[in-house]
This record gives C-alpha cells, sequence and structure tokens, in this order.
C-alpha cells in the first residue's frame, strides 16, 4: 500500500507554489519523495517558499507568469532538461477581485481569467505534451466550490473556476488515451491569504462557518492527502472528476446549519 502511493522518483511541477495552498501541497509531494519545481512570478516569494520547505536536493524554483505562454514553454523546456521527465502538474496560480458585478472593472477581469484559466490551459497544454510522449501523467487542476455555487462579489474569480471544472473534464477525455489523468481539487472556504479580507471581518466570517457542518474554515494542510491520491498510482482509474474539501458546505446545500 505504500508504494501505491509513493511518488518517489517522481517530478511535480507546482504552480502558484509560493502561496498557502501551493506550498501545502508541494509539501505533501516532497514528504511522499518527490522531485518538486515551485513556480511563480515573484522571485523572493519563491525563495522564501524553498527555504521553508527545506528539502534543497529535492526543490527547485522557476519564476514564471503563467498568463504568458512563452514563459510557461520555456519553464517546461527549463524542467524537461534538468530532470528529463515531468510526472505531476498541479496548476494553483491564482488571484482574485471583489467588486459587485454591476460595477466589476473589465481590466479585473481580464486579469482573473487570464491567470486563473488561460494560465491553467497554457500550463496544461505545455506539459501534456510531455506526458502524452511518455504514455503517463497527472494533471491536478485547483477549482473552488465557486465552480458549483454562487458567491456574491466575486463574479471573475468564480467563472475562472468553473471554466477550470470543465477545461478538465474535456482534457480527461482527450488525454486517457495517452495514460494521463485530469482532475480537479475544489477547496471551500479556506484560510489564506486570499480570503485574509473575509476572516477579518468577523461577521463575514460568522456567515461562511455557519453554512460548514465542520465548523471551521480549512486549513491548507487539508489538501495534503487528496493531492497525494491524484498524483499517485493509487488514483491510476480516476480521471475527469473534482474533489471538493469544503467540510461538508455543498452536502449542507450552502444552508445556515442550526
Amino acid at each position: 500500500m505504500a508504494d501505491l502511493f509513493s511518488l518517489s522518483g517522481k517530478v511535480a511541477i507546482v504552480t502558484g507554489g509560493a502561496g498557502d495552498l501551493g506550498l501545502a501541497i508541494a509539501r505533501a509531494y516532497l514528504d511522499a519523495g518527490a522531485t518538486v519545481v515551485l513556480v511563480g512570478r515573484r522571485l523572493a516569494s519563491l525563495d522564501a517558499a524553498v527555504a521553508s520547505l527545506g528539502v534543497p536536493e529535492r526543490l527547485t524554483s522557476i519564476s514564471a507568469d503563467v498568463s504568458d505562454d512563452v514563459q510557461i514553454d520555456a519553464m517546461v523546456d527549463a524542467v524537461m532538461k534538468q530532470h528529463g521527465r515531468i510526472d505531476i502538474l498541479v496548476t494553483a496560480a491564482g488571484i482574485q477581485h471583489r467588486s459587485p458585478v454591476l460595477d466589476f472593472d473589465h481590466g479585473h477581469w481580464n486579469d482573473v481569467i487570464k491567470v486563473n484559466l488561460t494560465g491553467a490551459f497554457y500550463c496544461a497544454q505545455a506539459v501534456a505534451r510531455h506526458m502524452v510522449g511518455r504514455q503517463a501523467g497527472r494533471i491536478i487542476m485547483i477549482t473552488s466550490l465557486t465552480s458549483e455555487i454562487g458567491i456574491p462579489n466575486i463574479s471573475a474569480y468564480a467563472a475562472s473556476r468553473g471554466g477550470i471544472r470543465q477545461l478538465a473534464k474535456t482534457l480527461a477525455v482527450e488525454l486517457a488515451p495517452h495514460g494521463v489523468t485530469v482532475n480537479c481539487i475544489g477547496p471551500g472556504r479556506f484560510l489564506t491569504a486570499m480570503t485574509a479580507d473575509v476572516f477579518k471581518d468577523e461577521a463575514k466570517a460568522k456567515r461562511f462557518l455557519d453554512v460548514i457542518p465542520m465548523r471551521r474554515a480549512g486549513q491548507p494542510e487539508d489538501l495534503a492527502g487528496i493531492s497525494v491520491l491524484l498524483a499517485s498510482d493509487a488514483s491510476s482509474y480516476i480521471t475527469g472528476q473534482s474533489f471538493y474539501v469544503d467540510g461538508g458546505w455543498l452536502a449542507g446545500g450552502g444552508n445556515i446549519l442550526g
């Protein structure tokens, strides 16, 4: 059973690797034996992430903007040159902008869609070309509970995450004959830098926690188990699926619970 879940000898790329969720997934992969490449835009943040993980022999970073296809192709080429293979891709890069839909700035809309959705496509496409050649690979895309339910004031983010869910299904169907699986992980309300503003507002925080049966926000490490499962041989017959890590939010239908 340990061998089934082991990632020893595997090479994983984690975009958004300096963010809270990407960092937690990278840590889980390192613990499972993988070699990990963190990808992000800010070199200083990547350096800090690498230092915090503390496994220099199996951990590197590359600065790249996921919304720039030229940079992504160069990043993938660099990983292939260094490691000779890519077994796992996690697309965890994402940005957020909150505004009522009637006032939502078009520039902010375009930025969110380009990073969250288009960036995930660029990365998956570039990596899949190598995976198809080897007839093996795991692509894991981070979506969100907002791909299933509506939450006010985040129309671009919700559209981008819903788009990723459908993109993953299409990729799963196309790539399945080549031994490549594509699945999504959808975090619920997690406590991260991106949601810090929500949890600073006691009233907003209470409203969110009231609809979560476990009565707590998710922590980045709550993604570790499902991330390793979907990257490992244990998930070889799972593809095109979305797994929600939400403390029971969807099961409760989003209703206020007693």
